[in-house]
């Protein structure tokens, strides 16, 4: 895919494979990150510091990534430097040096990530949010550890290049100052010209599982915030009313002006920022909303958020979208289109994400009519259909013994929140919130660390 920019004499290109976390085997899940990151540690002619000096002798980059489903090799360069960063680029790909002591090095970094990422809410939020939402069994569900992690041997790297990285299952992404025929002048000769392989049965993913419970929990000794999320399934990218369901969720977390972010910032002060929408895979759609917050408003921001979903999918009559909220987040997509195609990268990873969600390449010929034409009856209509207060649940990271208060609605100022006298910790609330029903059926379940249930 080939998109010419010649404007600037700059080259980005994106060589992309299925792959990815998902095919990380059983008890070495942090594999696919670990070995495509290994290959820009230097390669077989040049060590990692002097491969580093090689590419900064020419202003260039090379990059490799795993995400899910998918992996690649990016690489940026001016055009007149393009012949040594993209022989760097091949080299990348074909002769990574996989040298024993970068990578015992690269794991030692990642397992000490692994241990501090246990004192953040918002990290251990981002830990443990899959096995809650798809179940720990299922590839998008598990969870590096340390103990995967240090299970990793410099041999499975070279096992997972040698398996991953065909042309069979690749697809290149190309944006800026070159034609097609020197983009195949540049595939078409050296050690590509004899590059061949495709990956086997691409891996079948099972169904979600989604664990059992309403309410989930991960206990953060002292900490200074804590993270609530709430999450469910929702349509897929490729769905019929996608432009509505972007509208319908700007207005509910998209924006600084959001409903959440206005709740949650400016009318209570809980939190710095909070944020709502639907996210997307090839294989899935999900909503969410999530706010980093004070701990002792941990509870009470987590009504709150129930509270806007539940008011924005009934459909009530004071808290359907406005006219001027529908215009104002219309207005907010149409004017930053131009900022996604900004750069050469940046445009590159809009085409990769069509391509990736199977949408077509003119796709933005129409975008700007199509925002324009979501009306009022749409977003409303997309509420009801998509956000599913009944099935969704929620994620709280925060420190379970810190004492919580709650709003009182006479004086719309926080109060302790006192049962029986006494002023509830957050397990206490979480516990007696999930007791009562309130957001759901299912109790309360505590997770540790790396999303398993306690007890």
């Amino acid at each position: 895919f080939l998109v010419e920019q010649h404007e600037l004499p700059i080259v980005s290109m994106d060589l992309n494979f299925d792959g990815g976390s998902m095919t990380d085997p059983k008890g070495k899940e942090g594999l696919a990150s670990i070995c495509m990151a290994m290959l820009a540690e230097g390669i077989e002619q040049l060590d990692k510091i002097q491969y580093a000096e090689a590419l900064a002798d020419v202003a260039s980059n090379v990059n490799a990534y795993a995400a899910d489903d998918s992996a690649g090799i990016s690489l940026s360069s001016l055009t007149k430097h393009l012949d040594t960063t993209f022989a760097l680029f091949v080299a990348t790909l074909r002769t990574p040096g996989f040298r024993p002591s970068d990578f015992d090095r690269m794991v030692k970094r990642r397992i000490e990530a692994v241990k501090q990422s246990k004192g953040n809410p918002a990290s251990v939020a981002g830990r443990v949010t899959g096995g809650v939402l798809y179940g720990l069994e299922h590839p998008f569900g598990t969870v590096t550890t340390e103990q995967t992690l240090a299970a990793i041997t410099v041999d499975d790297c070279k096992q997972y290049a040698a398996t991953y990285l065909k042309p069979g299952n690749a697809r290149l992404f190309v944006v800026g100052d070159l034609t097609e025929a020197q983009v195949r002048a540049y595939f078409d000769r050296g050690e590509l010209a004899t590059w061949k392989g495709k990956l086997g049965k691409a891996l079948k993913l099972p169904a979600p599982a989604m664990m059992k419970g309403r309410v989930f929990f991960v206990h953060v000794p002292n900490a200074a915030q804590s993270q609530v999320s709430l999450l469910q399934f929702g349509p897929k990218r490729t769905a019929a009313d996608f432009f509505a369901n972007t509208m319908m969720a700007s207005v509910f977390g998209g924006s600084f002006s959001s409903r959440i972010n206005m709740n949650l910032r400016e009318d209570k002060g809980y939190s710095y920022g909070a944020r709502g929408g639907f996210g997307y895979s090839k294989q899935y759609g999900m909503f969410s909303a999530s706010a980093s917050v004070r701990t002792d408003s941990t509870y009470q921001t987590l009504l709150e958020i129930d509270r806007e979903v539940k008011d924005l999918w009934s459909g009530k009559k004071d808290r359907v979208i406005s006219k001027d909220e529908l215009e104002r987040e219309k207005q907010g997509s149409i004017l930053g289109m131009p900022g996604q195609f900004a750069t050469a990268q940046a445009a590159l990873g809009q085409y990769r994400r069509l391509v990736y969600f199977g949408l077509p390449l003119a796709y933005y010929n129409t975008y700007v009519a199509r925002v324009g034409q979501v009306s009022e009856a749409q977003v409303k209509a997309s509420a009801a259909r998509h956000l599913k207060p009944g099935q969704a649940v929620y994620l709280v990271v925060g420190d379970g013994n810190a004492k919580v208060v709650v709003r009182d609605a006479a004086t719309n100022k926080d109060v302790p929140y006192l049962k029986d006298g006494k002023q509830l910790t957050l397990r206490e609330a979480l516990a007696d919130l999930a007791a009562r029903g309130d957001v759901g059926t299912g109790g309360l379940i505590e997770l540790d660390t790396d999303g398993k249930p306690l007890g």
